[in-house]
């Protein structure tokens, strides 16, 4: 069963909200990376201890990694709004059925039925 055009535009906002919230944290990461990690151990009192250098680094590669997470979903977002455009949304990719609505509203961006996710 195809998708109503109240499931789609349901979809659509529910697409465009979590882009909105996904930028936002990837600008507030981002604005967490203006400093160098000197500047960010001297900040914190640390001066050059290496221990305290090494935790300052593992952070700013944890948030590097989170930020990427969030460039790749953003990515899946737009790929999703891009077949609403096209009028492929909500057909798997695999098989070319239409993708549940309960799927969906799970994951928005879902380009396949759930067996083939999980195969």
């Amino acid at each position: 069963m195809s998708l109503t055009t109240e499931q789609i535009d349901e979809l659509r906002d529910q697409l465009r909200s979590e882009r909105r919230r996904i930028l936002g944290n990837i600008e507030a990461l981002q604005a967490e990376f203006g400093s160098t990690i000197s500047e960010e151990s001297d900040e914190h009192g640390l001066e050059s201890h290496l221990a305290d250098q090494g935790t300052v680094t593992f952070l700013r590669e944890r948030d590097l990694s989170i930020e990427e997470h969030e460039e790749q979903l953003l990515s899946e977002i737009d790929a999703a709004l891009k077949r609403m455009e096209d009028g492929t949304y909500g057909i798997c990719e695999v098989d070319g059925t239409p993708i549940e609505f309960e799927r969906l509203q799970a994951l928005p961006w879902a380009r396949t039925h759930i067996k083939h996710a999980t195969a």
